[in-house]
């Protein structure tokens, strides 16, 4: 049960929904990403050693990075890039309202 006075800040506290953290695997991908875009899955796989389906998968639904199109290489495999939304959070931030 919580104090009457503090009511008011434990409902704003619980308001906010709590921010996940990434992965080490998340983060190697995310930063091969932003370091070698346009890069295809299979360079990634090459550079991390193991597959990466699950951690694009992952960027993907927190709109870290998105499929900026697709390769000329055989099979032709999606392109990954950064989004507007990576760059803000990690470097513009004072920008991207």
């Amino acid at each position: 049960m919580t104090r009457t006075q503090f009511g008011p800040w434990v409902r704003r506290t619980l308001a906010y929904p709590a921010e996940n953290r990434l992965s080490t695997a998340a983060l190697e991908t995310l930063a091969i990403i932003a370091y070698r875009q346009p890069v295809t899955r299979p360079e990634i796989e090459s550079i991390r050693g193991v597959g990466s389906e699950e951690m694009l998968r992952q960027l993907l639904d927190r709109d870290l990075i998105a499929i900026g199109g697709r390769s000329d290489d055989l099979g032709r495999p999606n392109v990954y890039i950064t989004t507007r939304r990576f760059r803000c959070v990690h470097y513009e931030a004072g920008r991207c309202r």
